[in-house]
């Protein structure tokens, strides 16, 4: 039993980590900060996840969901999270991460919206301006 309550304790922490990476991204977008937004971005995942961006931009997409899941143990909600730091991301970089960053949101988007039980309207409209952004 203490066993289980220790990795939901692990499982709520990596969320709130996640949620804090992004809402660091989000007030570093609406201060105009778009220079450091990949490099804080990258340093945070880095020593609060032991994720490396780099890394995770060269893993093909169709294994993204299997290494986040498998190897990083993340759950849908976590991923979720992560989608919405590649979104945010693939918006404001201009560099030769842009597609990819889309890409790696697109597919773990896609991913989220056939597991999910429920309807994101949200995720929906995110998938859509990805791919509209994608096919230009």
């Amino acid at each position: 039993m203490n066993q289980d309550d220790y990795f939901l304790k692990q499982i709520d922490l990596l969320g709130k980590i996640l949620g804090k990476i992004l809402a660091n991204l989000l007030n570093l977008k609406s201060q105009g900060e778009v220079k450091e937004l990949m490099e804080i971005t990258s340093q945070s995942l880095k020593s609060e996840l032991d994720l490396d961006l780099n890394e995770l931009m060269n893993i093909s997409n169709t294994d993204l969901v299997n290494f986040l899941q498998e190897d990083k143990k993340f759950t849908n909600e976590h991923l979720e999270k992560i989608a919405e730091i590649f979104y945010e991301l693939g918006f404001v970089i201009d560099n030769e991460f842009k597609n990819n960053v889309l890409e790696k949101s697109l597919t773990l988007f896609e991913y989220l919206n056939h597991t999910s039980l429920t309807y994101s309207h949200d995720r929906i409209t995110k998938m859509a301006k990805i791919r509209a952004l994608l096919n230009q």
